[in-house]
This record gives C-alpha cells, sequence and structure tokens, in this order.
C-alpha cells in the first residue's frame, strides 16, 4: 500500500478514478467496461510517472544556475 502523501499515489488515484468515470457505461441493471479495472490502475500509474517526470524536467530547466566559473579570460572578453 503506497503512502497517502506519496504524490505519484495521489496523481495515480486521481487519474484512476477520471478513467473510471468515463469509461464505465451504466445502464438499468448492468455495469459495462471497455478496459478492466487493472488495466486503467496500470494506465494511472503510467501517466502519473509520466507527468511527474516531465514536471520534474520542466522545474529543472526553470531552476536559476547556480553554478558559474568565471575565469580571468571571460573577464578580459567583457571589456574588450
Amino acid at each position: 500500500m503506497a503512502d497517502a502523501a506519496d504524490p505519484l499515489h495521489d496523481l495515480a488515484t486521481r487519474i484512476y478514478v477520471e478513467l473510471v468515470a468515463r469509461n464505465v457505461d451504466l445502464s438499468s441493471g448492468s455495469v459495462k467496461m471497455a478496459v478492466t479495472p487493472a488495466n486503467m490502475a496500470i494506465l494511472s500509474i503510467r501517466l502519473s510517472e509520466a507527468f511527474l517526470q516531465a514536471e520534474a524536467e520542466a522545474s529543472a530547466a526553470r531552476a536559476p544556475v547556480k553554478t558559474y566559473q568565471v575565469a580571468t579570460d571571460d573577464i578580459a572578453k567583457w571589456s574588450t
């Protein structure tokens, strides 16, 4: 069982609920799903992993650069 504070678990749960809500056909006396609940769960986890990875990469790309290395040659180039 995943920790409820785990962002992957939280996002996967939200995706799963949304997928189920959109793919369940309720008619009088029957419930139909085109996809198995297990496949939807797997898809939810994979989608949340992909989203969190893309979000982390985008966040890292926006982060300020903190590892500047300025040499005396660089300063000389700026002053000319």
